[in-house]
């Protein structure tokens, strides 16, 4: 083995050019599995960072039955119900976020925190690395507030000081006695970007059953299976339903594996893009592997020689399969290099979001991945010329002499190698092509408003602060008129939700409509509190009727189309009633105005019935500013926050960002995906077009003496370049229609990432195949044109 590693080595620098093309082409191939590898290895393959990760899982409400989505947070009620579900959980834990501000220690920082049941930490099976986790009787309503600090708040804000445990902070104007510190790396399992946690403090003994503001993690009992699980789940969803019929009549328990619920809708484009560097890849090798045929006819002589000594096929097998293995590991050396420098270049242009990055890195499985990626590839590039060139006679090489053989059955295979990496380019092609115009469908899709020079920010009031409707109405009667008065504002307004800012529903009831007989039937729409210039802020057209007054007293509510058409089908909604509550005194709304759809959720989300109220008649205990900017929107972040200063000196803005960039990072993961797939079938398509360069190359040198010949009887230069042109072209073709085939197969499995656009998209398939045809074309037109300059009599005479 020794001698043929040192063998091999002196092939190889014997070889420079050869080395360099295979070594390159190769870490290329090899640096981007390992890359894309670590990103599915961190997201797909690696446990959660929990304790028995397995059996965590999150439980939703299912309300498919009643037209709702399959996913829908939990009431308390909800919650009260699976902690007494000993059957199936072993620990059950509420998740609500929470957005408090920072505030007596300097600079007011808003943060993100989640408000928890005390069993969170247990159910997740990671405890606090400084002081303790909550203990039920601060989970009880009117109880101390305490609070838990993630490591980074810890580090950042409170100079990691052990003596932390104890000290009283100021978060929403709310006094907190921290209690715990969690341990470095922890990460929350509901809110990723969560830095603090508190209890929810929920009253269990007469739980809500109509407010949907949960979300519920939960530990299956040890040896329960998921499937098992769930089927115990649909019994307990049929129980609660006969205990609560007017709220819980139709209503399911849907269980997501935690790993599902955090990989999300991410997993299909990992796979994807795994799928596309392995194609890249097997692309390189059927490039080298043709190297090797073409390199392995140069060297027929050597090897009949050898077998002439009496070496034995396997040997020469085994000789060349080390060379082979020999160059992959030089080329999966310079691979995982460059798959270092690939991982670090993901994480930087991964989506907002993207879970688990920080866990993307080389640890031991991606690198074992690399080495026996490595091996695998010298094998199987090295396979194939290897048996070929142990095949041939030594007899006929060795009286062919030192020109070499060309051999049909290397010539067949080599032809055979470029058909094979033709069609997977197109099948590459064709999956960027889908991918690319997914993209741009979706960045020009009209979502009913106006991104373009809009700032949005949140502003919490605290409720220690501004306990009363009336405290916080005039804040934001002042909020309003402070931003509108910043130079540069065309219209200031503020708005409960904006849109890509999650979303509010609640039951409504029509007036001279029969009352629904439980919640199963009633009617439920999206709410917006907001200020008389939303819509005009956000450039959302009024279709018909009008805006809001500011500060009328009347009650009156603005309706989407899509809210009119469907609760007054085939009557004028301007000037009906509707009203939010079943209560005889709840006040009735008067429609004053019917406002254009707004895809809140993203071109991919439908268009929901959706209500616009005037923010003074219900307000909330936070607002999203919204100022519509004459230029760049980015240069009022600092006058906003001095604004809402002026009012509160302990009031942050947090989530300060153009509306532009909230549009663009909706669609950033599409972006990502397409860029990645783009790259690599643009990688695919060069290395095509380099295999159809080497093998017409090659036959053109193997063909001299048959083009001299057709030259010296009369054949024009035209008709050799078009013999050579059309060669390739002619492989192209089968490669292409091949492709073809595979392409629509595959297409299929993108289905879920598209939009707006058909797997089978004709125009799609078509201008790829077009394309690729057109490098064949170039690829076969230097070795045509050297085939066309051969001289006849200097060919002739080397016959």
């Amino acid at each position: 083995m020794l001698n043929d590693v040192r063998y091999a080595l002196r092939m190889l620098v014997k070889t420079p050019a050869f080395t360099a093309v295979a070594v390159l082409t190769l870490a290329l191939g090899i640096g981007a599995n390992t890359a894309i590898f670590s990103v599915v290895n961190a997201l797909l393959i690696r446990p959660l960072p929990y304790s028995s990760p397995d059996r965590l899982v999150m439980v939703w409400q299912d309300m498919r039955p009643r037209g709702g989505p399959a996913r829908e947070w939990a009431t308390p009620g909800s919650f009260a119900d699976l902690k007494g579900a000993a059957n199936i959980f072993e620990n059950v834990a509420a998740v609500q976020g929470w957005l408090p501000a920072l505030t007596g220690m300097g600079e007011p920082e808003p943060l993100v925190g989640e408000q928890v049941s005390h069993e969170y930490f247990d159910v997740l099976g990671v405890h606090a690395a400084l002081g303790r986790d909550f203990i039920e009787a601060e989970d009880v309503p009117g109880a101390p507030r305490v609070v838990v600090l993630g490591h980074g708040l810890w580090a950042r804000r409170f100079g990691s000081d052990p003596a932390v445990i104890g000290r009283i902070v100021t978060l929403g104007g709310e006094p907190h006695e921290i209690v715990g510190v969690m341990p470095d790396g922890f990460r929350p399992a509901v809110l990723p970007t969560a830095e603090l946690w508190r209890p929810r403090r929920l009253n269990l003994s007469n739980p809500s059953r109509g407010a949907f503001v949960l979300r519920t993690v939960a530990r299956l009992k040890p040896g329960l299976g998921f499937e098992q699980a769930s089927s115990s789940a649909s019994v307990l969803a049929r129980q609660v339903e006969q205990a609560h019929p007017e709220s819980n009549k139709g209503v399911g328990i849907n269980l997501v594996s935690l790993t599902d619920q955090v990989v999300g809708d991410i997993r299909p484009g990992l796979l994807v893009l795994l799928g596309a560097v392995g194609f890249v890849l097997l692309i390189a090798c059927v490039n080298i592997a043709n190297l090797l045929l073409a390199r392995g006819s140069g060297r027929a002589r050597e090897i009949a020689v050898r077998m002439a000594l009496g070496a034995m096929r396997q040997r020469v097998i085994q000789q060349l399969l080390t060379e082979s293995v020999l160059l992959a590991a030089i080329g999966g050396a310079l691979g995982v290099l460059l798959g270092v420098w690939g991982i670090a270049a993901l994480v930087a242009a991964a989506p907002d979001g993207a879970p688990r990055l920080n866990e993307v890195g080389l640890d031991g499985t991606v690198l074992g991945f690399a080495i026996l990626l490595t091996l695998l590839t010298g094998v199987f590039f090295g396979l194939a010329p290897a048996l070929q060139a142990s095949h041939a006679e030594f007899t006929t090489a060795l009286k062919e002499g030192a020109r070499g053989t060309a051999g049909g059955a290397g010539h067949r295979a080599r032809r055979t190698l470029i058909v094979a990496e033709i069609a997977v380019a197109l099948v590459l092609l064709v999956g960027s092509g889908l991918l690319l115009r997914t993209f741009l469908r979706l960045q020009a899709f009209d979502l009913g408003f106006d991104p373009q020079r809009v700032l949005v920010g949140t502003v919490i009031p605290p409720q220690a602060k501004y306990p009363t409707d009336a405290q916080r109405i005039t804040f934001y009667d002042q909020l309003v008129d402070r931003a509108a008065a910043l130079p540069g504002v065309q219209t200031a307004a503020i708005s409960s939700v904006i849109p890509f800012g999650g979303d509010s529903d609640m039951s409504l009831w029509i007036e001279g409509r029969p009352a629904p007989r439980d919640d199963s039937e009633s009617l439920a729409t999206w709410y917006r509190l907001v200020s008389a210039d939303y819509l005009k802020a956000m450039s959302i057209p009024l279709r018909r009727g009008r805006g809001f007054e500011r500060n009328e007293p009347a009650p009156v509510v603005i309706v989407s189309e899509t809210a009119a058409r469907r609760f007054w089908p085939s009557e004028e909604a301007l000037g009906r009633h509707v009203r939010f509550s079943e209560k005889a005194d709840a006040p009735w709304f008067t429609v004053v105005g019917v406002a254009g759809d707004v895809r809140v959720r993203g071109a991919r989300g439908d268009a929901r019935p959706e209500m616009y109220l005037p923010y003074w008649q219900l307000p909330e205990p936070g607002v999203n500013v919204v100022l519509k900017t004459a230029g760049d929107p980015a240069l009022l972040a600092a006058p906003l926050r001095q604004a809402v200063r002026a009012i509160d000196p302990d009031m942050p803005v947090s989530g300060l960002a153009p509306m532009g960039s909230l549009v663009a990072d909706s669609i950033s993961q599409p972006r990502f995906f397409a860029l990645l797939v783009a790259i690599f079938a643009g990688l695919a398509m060069t290395l095509a077009a380099v295999g159809i360069y080497g093998v017409m190359s090659y036959a053109v040198a193997q063909r001299t003496s048959e083009i001299g010949v057709r030259m010296a009887l009369g054949a024009a230069r035209r008709d050799i370049f078009q013999l050579v042109v059309g060669d390739g072209l002619r492989l192209a073709a089968i490669g292409v229609a091949i492709g073809l085939a595979g392409a629509f197969l595959i297409a299929r499995s993108l289905t879920t990432l598209l939009f707006d656009i058909r797997p089978g998209d004709p125009l799609t398939f078509v201008s790829t195949a077009v394309l690729l045809l057109g490098v064949a074309a170039l690829a076969s037109f230097i070795p045509a044109l050297r085939a066309a300059r051969v001289d006849p009599m200097v060919a002739l005479r080397r016959e």
